[in-house]
């Protein structure tokens, strides 16, 4: 008995790192394929295709296509997410986070296309206000409403202004041709969403230009060498 657990042991890390590449590899090629397609769009025979690997495994890891699905958004959107709280590490304004965020979100668009347009396209249950995903965000706008920073608006509306601003703005820096500069939009886009939670003009103004200043400024050089 006592042999049998030793030649376990001894291969065990050899078929953890197989899982683990295995798993790898197919939510690379959920990425790859959900970056352009609906997952309806999309077979578990593309999937094992695409990530080269028996169909067999595959269900070793997920249920199905649809679990699947949910693993790549939740795993782009944690992606997103910890840029996000990167860029407001020291933010206390609620208003100056929004606007840092949104301004986030278009950079991730530029720097990460792919992991962007999966985003845009498995967003499915992203805007009920009270959904797990949406706990920071949540937060942070109870919080402006708390310190009267944002106005006028309830949790659930303001939610709904800040997730659609945002979502917009994410899927307008795919585009391929813009005639507008990505930091020009960010910085109107900021400023209309902190306009519409009742932050005054000037300030909105000032805030939506210091975020994307700080946050899409330094893709200025890097995008015009993409042109």
């Amino acid at each position: 008995m006592s042999s049998k657990r030793i030649t376990g042991d001894k291969f065990a890390p050899k078929m953890d790192r197989r899982w683990e590449r295995t798993r790898a590899a197919l939510m690379s090629a959920g990425r790859t394929l959900f970056a352009s397609r609906d997952v309806e769009g999309v077979t578990v025979d593309q999937i094992v295709a695409t990530a080269e690997v028996a169909k067999g495994s595959f269900y070793n890891h997920f249920v199905d296509k649809d679990v699947f699905a949910r693993e790549i958004a939740s795993s782009v959107r944690r992606q997103a997410e910890q840029a996000v709280n990167e860029a407001n590490a020291n933010v206390t304004d609620p208003a100056a986070h929004l606007a840092r965020a949104l301004c986030v979100f278009m950079r991730f668009a530029i720097e990460h296309r792919e992991s962007a347009q999966v985003l845009w396209r498995l967003n499915a249950g992203a805007t009920m206000v009270d959904a797990p995903i949406n706990r920071n965000l949540r937060n942070n706008v109870q919080e402006g409403i708390d310190q009267q920073r944002f106005k006028h608006v309830d949790i659930e509306v303001a939610a709904l202004l800040v997730m659609g601003t945002i979502v917009i703005s994410l899927r307008h820096a795919l585009e391929d041709r813009l005639v507008t500069p990505h930091i020009d939009i960010a910085k109107g886009m900021a400023a209309g969403l902190l306009r519409s939670l009742g932050v005054p003009a000037a300030q909105s103004d000032r805030l939506a230009g210091e975020a994307a200043n700080d946050i899409l400024a330094p893709q200025k050089s890097t995008l015009a060498e993409t042109k």
